[in-house]
């Protein structure tokens, strides 16, 4: 009889883990599979000595080559959605295996929920992936917890000595796996809770030591690097993300997962009836985990017609940018790119819905753009587009997609040494080499490019076509002589970063240029709201500068007099307002440590 239960429980534990991969990679390759593409394009891989080095540089540099190594194979999303769900599937078996003696129905629940969190995490990564993110961030998320849990599970064999190899391995590997060194001896910790207290507190005690220890070894020593980033290598993103806390989420979970599954106890007998509950707990779990995975359309959006844009489908480009509900300035820019592109008319391009958005992801608060390069080189300002490519390559991180477009400005430039240069990295590449081979036959002959690629004959006729006043102007004149200003995006960025600040004051001076830049077009709703605040303060000049819409005036008002009666208590009873400016600047604390204000027209 028990060998028939065991027999059963194996069989729904092989199911269940099938079950957990199907789900995960139908969900990665149908929801995700921009992204996945996106995690390449925004990372980096050379088969040479120099870039391994400079990887080994930074703390857990073999996890992050590894992974590296990998993410460029994200080229093909397929290959991507199996390499993520392969790994999470990898860590729900070895969990369901691990820490207890006998399977059990609620075990396997408990043992998805941990792998499930790690999902959510990599679907969060969101607009940082364009800031100071290198896109192999995800894989060393996935592949570092594999790696613990597999530390981990070593630890629970029953001999000593492979019981002390198994730590002496676990902590030494901090030099190579970063943080997940420190959270095997904790997963293996837990497991040994009302088990073998002592044991637990040793593994517990040791690993904490050495993480800080070891951290504080690399960082001052080794690597020097800032100990609060290397306290959590290779997971280099921003600590107020919400990708860094699914991860601490993520990993919590994998530290308390042993203590519970030791807890679940053996299975007596296993009906229909008893399975029901497990069944529909597992159900939910799933759909939790996809309903908590970032949503955002437009972000999913700029990543598709990136996509599309490295695969030149610009007729597709146009499409998917029409067919977006509020679609933002990035989205906007690459939609008159792929018109350019076809050789279509671009006069009506500011017919377009463009939403000014703010994107706020955690740790900024101010216009993302990140189609600067792109955008000038369908402009032919081949120049512009190199310098913020070359730019952003030293800023926000080298990765595959700048190099391609530093290379192509270079073609376009006719600079053949600067072109050979570009073309002897990619090379290097196992992803790039065909495409570099490509865009050899290119590096000496413009002309035969412009004659193989209608786009590139487009991009590079596009000042001289002089049937409409639009196509008079390069992009960058175009909008400085609307705006009045040598740099409006800069000037924008500059005056959202005064309304970050609650500097209203700044904000009222330089309300000419606010009014220049929006010359002609309504402002974004938080500009609105600072015109109408600066109003109610007894400055009505720039509500008189500016297009303001009445009935957001008249909410405006109405914020005050309800923030004035309630005061500082009333946060809750006005949280209907959030997202408005107006709440931001009376309800919410900001750290302007860093603000320095200034005359925009100086």
């Amino acid at each position: 009889m028990k060998d028939a239960l065991t027999f059963k429980l194996k069989k729904l534990e092989y199911a269940s883990v099938a079950l957990f991969f199907i789900v995960t990679f139908a969900i990665s390759i149908v929801c995700e599979q921009d992204f996945l593409y996106a995690l390449h394009d925004y990372s980096l891989y050379l088969d040479s000595d120099p870039f391994r080095t400079i990887i080994f540089s930074y703390g857990a540099g073999c996890l992050s080559l590894v992974s590296r190594f990998i993410t460029q194979f994200f080229i093909s999303p397929v290959f991507g959605a199996f390499a993520v769900s392969a790994t999470l599937t990898a860590i729900f078996a070895i969990l369901l295996r691990a820490f207890a003696k006998q399977t059990n129905a609620k075990k396997i629940v408990f043992a998805a929920i941990p792998p499930l969190a790690l999902f959510v995490a990599v679907c969060n990564l969101e607009y940082h992936i364009f800031d100071k993110v290198d896109g192999s961030v995800v894989m060393s998320l996935l592949l570092g917890s594999l790696i613990a849990v597999l530390l981990s599970w070593w630890m629970q064999v029953e001999n000593k000595i492979s019981l002390y190899l198994s730590m002496v391995v676990a902590e030494f590997s901090y030099f190579a796996i970063g943080i997940f060194s420190p959270l095997a001896m904790l997963i293996g910790a837990a497991a040994y809770i009302n088990k073998d207290n002592k044991k637990a507190m040793m593994l517990a005690g040791i690993g904490l030591a050495s993480w800080f220890g070891f951290n504080y070894l690399t960082a001052n020593l080794l690597n020097y690097e800032v100990y609060s980033l290397a306290l959590f290598a290779p997971l280099y993103v921003s600590h107020s993300s919400t990708f860094f806390s699914y991860s601490l989420i993520s990993m919590a979970l994998l530290i308390v997962y042993p203590f519970v599954a030791n807890r679940c106890g053996e299975e007596t007998e296993l009906s229909a009836k008893k399975l029901a509950i497990p069944a529909i707990a597992f159900v939910l779990v799933t759909v939790v985990a996809k309903v908590c995975c970032h949503n955002d359309e437009n972000f999913h959006k700029i990543l598709r017609l990136q996509r599309l844009e490295n695969e030149e489908k610009w007729s597709e480009m146009i499409t998917e940018a029409r067919n977006t509900t509020h679609p933002t300035s990035d989205i906007y820019a690459y939609y008159v790119e792929a018109l350019i592109a076809n050789g279509e008319k671009v006069d009506q391009m500011f017919n377009f819905p463009v939403d000014w958005e703010v994107y706020n992801t955690g740790n900024f608060c101010m216009p993302h753009m990140v189609h600067y390069e792109d955008f000038a080189f369908a402009t032919g300002n081949y120049c512009m587009s190199l310098f913020h490519a070359m730019e952003y390559y030293q800023l926000t991180g080298e990765n595959f997609r700048r190099l391609k477009r530093m290379m192509r400005c270079a073609v376009m430039m006719e600079e053949p040494e600067l072109t050979e240069r570009y073309l002897k990295i990619l090379e290097t590449s196992s992803v790039y080499s065909d495409y570099a081979k490509e865009w050899r036959k290119y590096a000496n002959d413009k002309q035969q490019l412009l004659k193989d690629r209608g786009a590139y004959k487009n991009f590079e006729s596009y000042f001289e076509v002089k049937d409409d006043w639009f196509h008079a102007y390069s992009a960058a004149d175009f909008i400085a002589e609307r705006a009045g200003i040598s740099n409006p995006k800069i000037a924008e960025a500059r005056i959202l970063a005064e309304l970050y600040a609650k500097d209203i004051e700044a904000f009222a001076r330089d309300i000419p240029v606010v009014a220049q830049i929006y010359k002609g077009h309504v402002p974004p709703k938080c500009i609105q709201e600072a015109a109408c605040l600066c109003a109610i303060m007894g400055n009505t000049k720039p509500v008189q500068s500016i297009t303001v819409d009445r009935k957001l005036a008249m909410d405006a008002q109405k914020f005050v007099n309800e923030y004035k009666k309630a005061g500082k208590k009333g946060k809750e009873k006005l949280s209907g307002h959030k997202g408005s400016y107006l709440y931001y600047y009376f309800y919410k604390n900001v750290d302007t440590k860093n603000y320095k204000g200034g005359d925009l027209k100086k």
